[in-house]
């Protein structure tokens, strides 16, 4: 049996296969109510409740470059937190938890999001480096355009 840092959760997103390393993540959480961000297309981000705290959801589309969203309404987020830290980042709405996969990521880093791709079970996995995933996150909320019709004048 693997410790837990040789672990990955895997889910899917548009009958595709992701993982990422458990460390990078704290909890599969229900989706639950949404809230919109005032300033921010509720397309791009949203916010629910995570243990009393507002939970950045952003666009998974968006945040791996998916394109066009095909379907809303995941019933899970993934609580994605920094990896250093261990601190709650930002949820991230998968279509099933499918459980865990053993071994550890591909120990080297590069400037993708993707450490590496394997197969699991006759499928390919996608998985993703937390940290760079964290950051994309951040890059995604600041250079967010403002919803229309939002912001004061003047």
């Amino acid at each position: 049996m693997s410790d837990a840092g040789d672990r990955l959760l895997s889910f899917e997103i548009h009958d595709a296969l992701f993982a990422l390393p458990i460390a990078g993540v704290l909890e599969v959480a229900d989706a639950g109510r949404r809230a919109c961000v005032p300033t921010l297309s509720p397309e791009l981000v949203w916010v629910c409740n995570y243990r009393g705290e507002a939970l950045p959801v952003l666009s998974r589309e968006r945040l791996l470059e998916l394109g066009e969203a095909t379907t809303h309404g995941a019933e899970h987020v993934l609580v994605v937190a920094h990896p250093r830290s261990g601190e709650a980042c930002f949820g991230l709405e998968v279509d099933r938890v499918l459980g865990f996969i053993e071994g550890p990521p591909a120990l080297e880093r590069g400037s993708s999001l993707i450490i590496e791709r394997r197969s699991v079970d006759g499928r390919m996995a996608t998985i993703l480096d937390p940290e760079l995933l964290v950051e994309r996150a951040r890059q995604v909320i600041e250079n967010a355009p403002v919803a229309a019709g939002v912001g004061g004048e003047g």
